[in-house]
């Protein structure tokens, strides 16, 4: 008797909007369930993520009341997971740990059953996994075929679960068949049918485990499964074939031995695995394996996940405040905060496949909405107003970062990269000012490589228009990163990161000190290095005392000194990068001689500027060219404000003004 393994995964990210989540459950959820009611013969496996637990219960708890029966009628199998869907890999053991007891406590009070089988987020495999969920008593998990192809097995052994261990902790391992994720449900049922039958007389137990959304949400997919019929017949043709097929779920097939021992590589399935690589070498990859003969392919790797974190900075960042809102919860000995700590540890907002990811704003800002949440909620966290400073190599590139931490917000430094402040976080909202993303080259930007998606085969003419607005970013952006244009800069140029850098001070390295202050902490931040000047390159030195209020506002007052012998003329303006939820609350464009200015915004609360004289402002939105369900498409990431002046200034001689940032 063949057996085949359905399994489903349901997941929205933490901080979705109500509206997609009620598009998935009309779409997806609740007709894929109403069909698998019509069809007592098919048995099946499925997770849901904690977000949409939380979420159905709320909405549409009669939903889960039916699961609840499917469950009890031993046709339902429920898998667990971590609560919120983290990457199980990337986090402290305490946690790992406490996001699984979370689902599993969930699960047997709603369900009355006790998960066996996890679902691992993103298939997100490393080895030591084995061991961790082995000592958390779970028993099995699910991981594409290719992380066995990786280590060396052929395609025709991988038709029942495996073992692996670590450090002597056994954990079971079901292959997933990309044969039939790729079928289900793009290919006729009786393809399906066709290929399953080619196991006939052999007991193999195979899996088709996918994305639930695939079945409704995806674009074009509700009137093929359900208007169009294929769920129906695809359960009907299962029933139909029951003599010599039967549906299973994972605990039917844990009767026969395992199919022995395997030792899997650090990997996921194969998209990820492509995507995790920079953009060139992800369009190589590629067209490599659309070239490659198929017995070839088992051979061709990319990265893996945690290699978003290098091609990505504001991911690495976001994951490295996360731990350190994660050892600020587990050193306070309180649950307080636990589980908005593990909200933030929601995979969505850490990484960039074709969808979403990193690139959505409301996806990171709830990231950090939760982390803030978490650390808010602990003990002793409201007590003098006064700023706590650690230097820490906060992104692990051997130079140390200032993290200023008070009572109503957060700033934090990279003398190394610029002395930009990346992060400003206001308490009272919930809110990190700097959450902006900056634009990266990708993959599908140089033309669609096959294999990423199937979406990229449509929409092509709005695609190519799209990649026409395309520009780079060659430096991170950030606040007070320090500019020194030439003369025939415009607004347009610099919006297009291609324009002429004078000076050499946005990625250089700025000396910093500190020093406590009535108002709050002042930072005082200086590099000695050239601006080109009257044809040659001109010793230049910039200072910025950076005043951090205990409100939560800022004021950096700027000098500007010319070093050299001669007199210079000089082009001068202090980036800020700052998140607002739409272009409508920072509108783009030249302002001349502002002396103070607002941006109200109706989500983030906004911000106001004022400076020590009238300046001119230059203002444009930050918005990235990525990939949606729909096609290529524009993401608003928050708006670059320029203000500058230009000034001559004789030998040794130096200007100076200031700039004041409020939040509103």
């Amino acid at each position: 008797m063949v057996k085949l393994i359905l399994a489903l995964h349901n997941h929205q990210p933490v901080g979705n909007f109500d509206s997609v989540l009620e598009e998935a459950y009309n779409l997806a959820y609740k007709p894929f369930f109403d069909a698998l009611e019509r069809h007592p013969g098919v048995r099946l496996s499925v997770h849901f993520s904690g977000i949409l637990y939380d979420w159905l219960e709320e909405r549409h708890p009669a939903y889960l009341d039916k699961v609840a029966e499917l469950v009890k009628a031993g046709r339902l199998e429920i898998l667990s997971g971590g609560y919120y869907e983290p990457i199980l890999a990337l986090l402290p053991e305490e946690d790992r740990r406490g996001q699984v007891n979370m689902m599993r406590d969930y699960i047997r009070r709603r369900f009355s059953t006790d998960p066996a089988g996890l679902w691992l987020a993103e298939r997100v495999w490393e080895p030591e996994l084995a061991g961790s969920l082995s000592a958390m008593g779970v028993g099995y998990t699910a991981l594409d075929d290719v992380h066995f192809f990786s280590a060396g097995f052929e395609e025709k052994a991988l038709t029942g679960r495996y073992t692996t261990e670590y450090a002597g902790r056994h954990l079971d391992v079901f292959p997933i068949n990309h044969r039939l994720r790729y079928l289900m449900p793009f290919a006729e049922p009786q393809q399906v049918i066709d290929y399953l039958k080619t196991f006939e007389g052999s007991n193999a137990s195979l899996v088709m485990a996918d994305d639930g959304e695939k079945f409704g949400l995806w674009p074009g997919t509700h009137d093929l499964v359900y208007k169009k019929g294929w769920l129906e017949r695809m359960f009907g043709l299962l029933e139909k074939n029951s003599s010599w097929l039967s549906t299973a779920r994972f605990s039917d097939c844990l009767a026969s031995p395992s199919k022995g021992l395997a030792y899997l590589p650090t990997t996921s399935y194969h998209e990820l695995s492509q995507w995790a690589l920079p953009a060139e070498k992800s369009r190589r990859l590629a067209g490599l394996w659309d070239e490659a003969p198929e017995d070839f392919r088992q051979f061709l790797r990319g990265g893996y996940f945690r290699n978003f974190f290098s091609k990505y900075p504001e991911a690495n960042r976001l994951y490295r405040r996360m731990l350190r809102a994660s050892r600020k919860v587990g050193a306070s000995g309180s649950n307080l905060g636990r589980s908005s700590l593990y909200k933030a540890q929601c995979n969505c907002g850490y990484w960039h496949g074709v969808f979403g990811g990193v690139y959505l704003p409301h996806i990171r800002m709830a990231v950090y909405r939760n982390i803030l949440e978490a650390e808010s909620s602990l003990p002793g966290r409201r007590g003098a107003p006064h700023f706590h400073l650690e230097r820490e190599d906060w992104d692990a590139d051997g130079r140390p970062e200032l993290l200023a931490e008070g009572e109503k917000a957060n700033f934090y430094f990279s003398p190394a990269k610029g002395g930009g402040m990346w992060e400003w976080d206001y308490k009272p909202r919930r809110v990190n000012f700097g959450s902006v993303v900056w634009r990266h080259p990708e993959a599908y930007h140089a033309g669609a490589a096959k294999n990423i998606a199937e979406a990229d085969k449509k929409r092509a003419a709005a695609d190519e228009a799209l990649t026409r607005d395309l520009a780079y970013d060659w430096h991170p952006r950030m606040c007070l990163l320090d500019h020194f244009l030439h003369p025939d800069t415009t607004l347009q140029a610099f919006e297009k990161a291609n324009y002429g850098e004078q000076g050499d001070f946005v990625l250089g390295e700025y000396s910093f000190k500190h020093a406590e202050d009535s108002e709050g902490m002042l930072l005082k931040l200086s590099r000695d290095g050239n601006a080109w000047a009257a044809g040659a390159h001109q010793p230049v030195r910039v200072s910025k005392h950076v005043l951090l209020r205990h409100d939560g506002s800022w004021r950096a007052s700027y000098k500007v000194t010319n070093l050299a012998g001669s007199p210079a003329d000089f082009w001068f303006g202090p980036e800020l990068a700052l998140s607002f939820s739409g272009k409508a609350s920072c509108p783009p464009g030249e302002r001349k001689a502002v002396k103070e200015i607002a941006f109200p915004d109706p989500v983030y609360g906004g911000v106001e500027l004022e400076f020590s004289e009238p300046l001119d402002l230059w203002v444009f939105p930050l918005e990235t060219v990525s990939r949606s369900e729909e096609g290529a498409e524009k993401t608003y990431q928050g708006a670059v404000i320029l203000p500058h002046l230009k000034r001559r200034l004789e030998a040794g001689a130096h200007f100076s003004f200031s700039l004041e940032v409020r939040p509103l």
